[in-house]
């Protein structure tokens, strides 16, 4: 609930939630008196120091990218949904605010978008606002809502400009700040809904920009790629279905590059960490993809890499026990555990890749201890665990035919295989913008398919 103009904050009272809202139980963590013992003076200081008053709103797209505004009962004109913060955590309150008003949805707290200062001379105290990101599980539409007829009279999911124009000038320009951070990568800074003047080193940090992902491409010479789980690494990035898509979530082992980190880097990191390897460097670029930003989402620039054939990505010499899982498919691989080197029949143990090499065993192995490695051959990857991040038996990748690889990935990383395995074959780099080979360019047209009259597939 955000206070009308020239209206003192007076609705920082706190309330009880609104009949057939059911009440989520809070369970506060006892402090860590080892870490800083309980200083009574101090929790009386603090207890009686004037604070200024804390209001959470939240920006919620339904699948078109739209954005939920409300009209609430208690004041005119309209808002996002959300309220004041009484004595408890800004998501806490956020989350309570939002049960309150659209009933009790499986609502998610997303990223912080904005702060904003607001000084006491508008509403007779100081305010802090904060604006975050709220998920709802999709699609989501007004009528899957329980509105709360004693908190809002109506809701709408609107288009950016039109969510905007319905909304009071003071939190228009709130507003309209968070969507520019959502858009990309930081947090603004406001004083009264304007941004904070800041020095042009932070500016520059804070510049909106696309978010780069970094892949490998491991191909076994026999036809095969090697896939991964969504989630084997934490949450799919895009959230574009990819857990949901055919084949339970398949990826190309990679992932987002921090600010730090140069693409060939990232991919090694992040493909090592999907994979439950240690990182090994990365070969050659094969393909770049300017990849459109999804309603609400953020643009990627995706680079995908060759492994390489002197350093290759470590598959872990773990057999997953699912009984349903692929031979070629792996669980997570502690440091002390020995990896097998594609190709070579050797393992990396604790001691890396220059340690002596393990004797091959001649103790006869289960079914349960097929091989795993490039040579294996798949099986069904159903199971109970498929999918599932960490623990024993969990299911990490499994190699694929390529030709059937694609269709089992995400839309935005099918065209990065496909192009990337037929720049491996041809030695080049593809350029693609949404997919598409640029013209042009290696993947668009190669120059020795332009002589010869066609373009091989």
């Amino acid at each position: 609930m955000q206070p009308v103009s020239g209206t003192p904050a007076a609705s920082t009272v706190p309330r009880t939630p609104p009949s057939g809202i059911p009440a989520v139980p809070r369970t506060p963590v006892p402090p860590d008196r080892t870490e800083e013992p309980y200083d009574a003076d101090l929790a009386g200081y603090l207890a009686a120091h004037p604070a200024p008053a804390a209001a959470v709103d939240a920006v919620i797209r339904d699948e078109r990218g739209r954005i939920l505004v409300v009209d609430p009962v208690y004041k005119d004109g309209w808002d996002l949904p959300g309220g004041m913060v009484d004595d408890e955590g800004l998501v806490d309150g956020l989350l309570r605010e939002i049960r309150e008003e659209l009933g009790p949805v499986p609502a998610r707290a997303g990223r912080l978008l904005a702060v904003d200062d607001v000084p006491a001379a508008v509403y007779g105290r100081a305010l802090v606002a904060c604006v975050y990101t709220v998920q709802l599980p999709l699609p989501v539409t007004v009528d899957d809502l329980v509105l709360q007829r004693d908190e809002l009279r109506a809701a709408a999911f609107l288009p950016e400009e039109a969510a905007l124009a319905r909304l009071p000038r003071r939190l228009r320009r709130r507003t309209a700040a968070a969507l520019e951070a959502e858009r990309g990568a930081h947090t603004a800074q406001l004083h009264d809904g304007r941004p904070v003047p800041l020095d042009p080193r932070d500016r520059w940090a804070l510049l909106p920009s696309p978010a780069v992902y970094a892949a490998v491409l491991n191909e076994d010479g026999r036809g095969r790629v090697l896939l991964v789980r969504a989630g084997t690494d934490g949450p799919d990035e895009r959230g574009d279905g990819a857990a949901e898509a055919p084949g339970g979530g398949l990826v190309l082992p990679g992932g987002p590059l921090t600010a730090a980190e140069t693409p060939a880097r990232g991919a090694a990191r992040a493909a090592a960490r999907a994979l439950g390897t240690r990182p090994a460097p990365v070969g050659r670029l094969l393909a770049v993809d300017g990849v459109p930003a999804p309603p609400g989402g953020r643009a990627l620039t995706a680079h995908l890499f060759a492994a390489d054939p002197d350093h290759p990505t470590a598959i872990p010499d773990k057999p997953a026990t699912d009984p349903g899982s692929a031979s070629g498919a792996f669980g997570p691989t502690g440091a002390d555990e020995a990896a097998t080197v594609p190709g070579t029949g050797r393992k990396d143990g604790p001691e890396g890749p220059e340690g002596p090499e393990d004797e091959p065993s001649t103790e006869p192995r289960s079914d349960a201890e097929a091989e795993v490695g490039p040579d294996a051959e798949p099986r069904s990857t159903a199971g109970p665990e498929a999918g599932a991040p960490g623990g024993s038996g969990a299911v990490r990748a499994v190699w694929v035919e390529a030709r059937e690889a694609a269709a089992l990935l995400p839309d935005w990383q099918a065209p990065l295989l496909r192009y990337g395995l037929r720049a491996l074959a041809l030695g080049t780099v593809a350029q693609l913008e949404g997919g598409v080979p640029q013209p042009g360019t290696a993947a668009g047209a190669p120059p020795r398919a332009q002589r010869g009259g066609g373009t091989p597939e």
